[in-house]
């Protein structure tokens, strides 16, 4: 398709700090309907009311035909608990 930025096929990221890799599993620990997520770079923190962890990865959508994207998405962190905030998801290609 003209236009259209061809996504590699991505292993992910290779390395990640601890913290990071903490957050990105307690919000993926279990599936979620429609959509799954690779990580492929740690942007970093912010501290809040908890903390907020910036990722750049890739979606695939669960369709016949699997739709890839890649995204910026945010963690919420407090504590021991963690969520993807929802509107955090932004496409970027």
């Amino acid at each position: 398709m003209f236009g259209k930025i061809n996504l590699e096929n991505f292993d992910g990221m290779t390395k990640m700090p601890q913290k990071a890799a903490t957050a990105w599993a307690g919000a993926f620990g279990e599936p979620l309907a429609g959509a799954s997520f690779k990580p492929l770079l740690y942007l970093g923190d912010q501290l809040v009311n908890g903390t907020n962890y910036y990722f750049i990865a890739e979606e695939t959508l669960a369709t016949r035909c699997p739709i890839r994207h890649v995204v910026k998405l945010v963690i919420f962190g407090d504590g021991d608990e963690y969520k993807l905030l929802d509107d955090s998801i932004t496409e970027i290609a």
